[in-house]
């Protein structure tokens, strides 16, 4: 049976490895990975580009293999995208190491037709950065563009769930197999992210996360991006590597400016020192695409930054919804959220203790539609008064 042509960029990915600026050499002499292969070991060492220890892994490593990684992947309903498939966006190919092949768990959207910003910081991020970074997401999603992350604590996490609270695209890229069980707890947001958008790595199936794959991956974050925004970073914070990786692939870089006083603002501060544009706002940031992408950002439905910091759901200005039903009237001694969150995010507090909770059940026992219950679930986590476990169940933090 002849080999899937994918098999041989898996083949060639997997013997390089990921990160490498070798196969752009490769495709400089040969037209693809297959006629790469069938060259066979005289000609790659010829080329005089390969370590004995490459040379090796491609001797040692078949396609025949590599096609049982991409049967594998299709079994799991995942998706091998290589740079040969129209589906690659043109934008990542262009960088100095696109990766030969991506594992795809959802829709990857066009990212050579509509605009797209990288939203990262760090994990350790404040209650302020972790909603800045969910209302500025929400803004960019909603105006038309793909927020894209790397799924992490954090910045990362607020900046996805603004997005999907704002009914966008967003992808997640993520430094380890698709099948890899990183975060857990954030196992459900990332089946979220592949019903709207994508979640997606270079790595195949199996790959454990290490940190060493972090960094190799956040090329791709500032590579598939028009712009990366940075919302926290300490001094030697990872996201100030995606900065300087969008920096060298020709990207436009924006920080949001952090206090004196913020633990995390030394590494945001030094990135608008040195020229990346401050913003209070993820319009000003979608300003500088409107004519490279003319028709495809809605500037009209624009929010409001501090209605969606107040934690205001992404219906706000459309009809007013229904009221949630009296039972969903908190009761003040089972209630531990202040007047500074909304008055459903104060209804759904009152329902979760110390055992988790259904999605469903809290929808039942507030009487909130599913948006107003995301909106108000979110709004509790960023706040950290509730913890996400998996099976979309959620409990007080302990």
């Amino acid at each position: 049976m002849e080999i899937d042509s994918r098999a041989f960029w898996v083949w060639l990915q997997r013997a390089l490895g990921a990160g490498s600026g070798k196969p752009r050499r490769i495709l400089s002499v040969f037209p693809g990975p297959r006629e790469f292969y069938e060259a066979g070991r005289r000609e790659w060492t010829m080329l005089g580009i390969f370590t004995q220890k490459e040379l090796f892994a491609m001797e040692s490593f078949s396609p025949e293999e590599a096609q049982e990684t991409v049967r594998r992947s299709e079994e799991l309903g995942h998706r091998v995208v290589t740079q040969e498939s129209a589906e690659y966006p043109q934008c990542l190919r262009n960088i100095h190491n696109p990766p030969c092949a991506l594992y795809v768990r959802g829709s990857l959207p066009d990212f050579d037709a509509i605009p797209s910003v990288a939203v990262v910081g760090t994990r350790g991020a404040t209650f302020s950065g972790r909603r800045i970074a969910f209302g500025l997401s929400c803004q960019l999603a909603g105006a038309g563009a793909v927020v894209v992350s790397g799924g992490a604590r954090g910045i990362d996490t607020a900046a996805h769930k603004g997005a999907l609270q704002a009914g966008g695209k967003t992808v997640c890229v993520l430094g380890c197999g698709l099948d890899f069980p990183y975060l857990m707890e954030n196992a459900g947001l990332r089946d979220s992210i592949a019903l709207c958008g994508a979640v997606i790595s270079e790595y195949p199936l199996g790959t454990p996360g290490s940190k060493r794959a972090f960094p190799i991956r956040n090329r791709i974050i500032s590579g598939l991006c028009d712009g990366t925004l940075v919302v926290e970073a300490a001094a030697k914070s990872g996201s100030l590597i995606t900065a300087d990786l969008a920096l060298e692939q020709g990207r436009d870089v924006f920080a949001v400016p952090c206090g004196l006083d913020n633990p995390v603002s030394r590494g945001v501060n030094n990135l608008i020192k040195t020229g990346a544009v401050p913003v209070s706002s993820g319009y000003e940031i979608l300003e500088q695409y409107r004519s490279r992408y003319p028709g495809k950002i809605r500037f009209e439905k624009e929010r409001d930054l501090s209605g969606l910091l107040r934690g205001a759901p992404a219906s706000a200005g459309q009809r007013k919804p229904p009221a949630p039903s009296r039972r969903a009237e908190p009761k003040e001694e089972r209630a531990p959220c202040g007047a500074e969150f909304s008055a459903d995010a104060r209804a759904v507090c009152a329902q979760i203790g110390p055992e988790p909770v259904p999605f469903s059940v809290l929808g039942q026992k507030t009487g909130l539609d599913a948006a107003r219950l995301l909106s108000a679930l979110t709004e509790l986590e960023l706040g950290e008064k509730i913890e996400s476990l998996g099976g979309r169940r959620y409990r007080l933090p302990r």
